[in-house]
């Protein structure tokens, strides 16, 4: 399996976030962590990410949104800057740093935009 590609700066991964968590969860989550003084991307998330529902998602970046699953929690992050770009870059969160297969092997997967700079061969299938 080869990873190809780099990020292409679109910044179609960061119009449309999605957690498991939801709003109060992660401003729970931030809240304890920052008390107890773990370093966590809550507190980023808690400052920078704001809720959107299902419909402003779609209007945002529908090819990404139209394939999560029904139930999950949608954001926004405010960091991105209008060129697509991360205005946060290097204080950026893990979840940010990882995209989009954080510590796993490459996969075929939903990316954020089809002309998301991140490709991979993966076997059985032509690049």
């Amino acid at each position: 399996m080869e990873l190809r590609g780099s990020c292409n700066g679109c910044g179609a991964c960061c119009k449309v976030l999605v957690l498991e968590q939801s709003p109060e969860e992660v401003r729970q989550t931030a809240a304890l962590t920052r008390v107890l003084g773990i370093p966590s991307d809550h507190i980023f998330a808690a400052e920078h990410w704001h809720p959107l529902t299902r419909e402003e998602a779609m209007r945002l970046n529908a090819f990404y949104t139209s394939r999560v699953r029904a139930d999950a929690h949608f954001y926004t992050c405010d960091r991105l800057g209008a060129d697509g770009r991360c205005t946060a870059y290097e204080e950026r969160p893990l979840v940010c740093r990882g995209y989009p297969w954080y510590d796993e092997p490459p996969r075929e997967m939903p990316l954020a935009d089809p002309e998301c700079g991140y490709a991979v061969d993966l076997p059985g299938r032509s690049a």
